[in-house]
């Protein structure tokens, strides 16, 4: 394996903190979760490690689960994950690593491989490259923002079909953000209350993306995505406490909000077929 070799997934990102900051939140449960996906990680060599995907295109396909295979705290986190697509299955090896840089920052690789051949494993990676291109920017604003720090979360997701811009296009669609640029401070219209900066905009062939720091309705971070051959449409929200706010009030008050619109974007879109 090389850091180019076209059959890996090979990212590396700058994040602010300590080692030992950075693998709380990239190894163990609830630091992942507080950034990608809801997480369950035995910290040990051998155990379990598994994710909920919420409304992703690999979540209709099952939570992915797998084996941690490497535990060298603050340094090197491992699993082997069975991973899916069409009739075909892989062992997903993903490593991370974490290096001391300078002025109290960090850099994360992490490193995807095991993918099988053919045409549908070379878009896969391709989406992957993409998708986990914006987690290790959530990662770096987690840890910029909120480090330590644990949150009430939101996942909701739908199949909207189609490939990933056209769906991008119907989620999005009279939200004000195709009019936003990186750095936009933008309340989002038709949709349920949401606020913040505008930190990636991520236009994929396969993963396309928004990535805001929320002010409203609390302080956190959401992702919009939508992803796949035949693309879901997700909603990503984590959500922290602050004055006079109650991050998991909050996140049981907006569930059912975005939920319901998530559906009325899946029927628009199926009128439209």
């Amino acid at each position: 394996m090389t850091e180019h070799d076209p059959r890996t997934v090979d990212l590396e990102v700058t994040v602010p903190g300590t080692p030992e900051q950075v693998w709380d939140a990239i190894a163990t449960g609830p630091g992942i979760s507080s950034w990608l996906h809801p997480t369950r990680v035995d910290e040990h060599v051998g155990g379990a490690f598994g994710f909920d995907m919420g409304g992703s295109e690999e979540a209709a396909h099952g939570a992915p689960q797998g084996t941690v295979t490497a535990y060298d705290a603050p340094e090197r986190f491992a699993t082997e994950t069975t991973w899916s697509i069409g009739t075909g299955s892989t062992t997903l090896a993903t490593e991370w690593l974490v290096s001391t840089r300078d002025e109290g920052t960090c850099a994360v690789r992490m490193v995807m491989s095991g993918f099988g051949a053919g045409d549908d494993w070379d878009d896969e990676i391709d989406a992957l490259r993409e998708g986990m291109g914006v987690a290790l920017e959530t990662l770096r604003l987690y840890l910029a923002h909120f480090p330590g720090r644990r949150p009430a979360t939101v996942q909701a997701g739908t199949p909207l079909g189609g490939p990933a811009p056209d769906a991008w296009s119907r989620l999005i669609g009279g939200t004000g953000l195709p009019e936003a640029r990186v750095g936009d401070r933008i309340a989002l219209h038709g949709t349920p209350a949401l606020a913040g900066t505008v930190e990636r905009l991520s236009p994929g062939r396969w993963h396309q993306a928004a990535v805001l720091l929320l002010e409203t309705p609390a302080p956190g971070l959401a992702g919009l995505v939508a992803a796949g051959r035949d693309a879901h449409a997700s909603v990503h929200l984590t959500f922290f406490d602050g004055p006079g706010i109650d991050a998991a009030a909050v996140a049981d008050r907006e569930r059912p909000r975005w939920h319901a619109w998530l559906e009325t974007v899946a029927t628009s879109a199926e009128e439209l077929r």
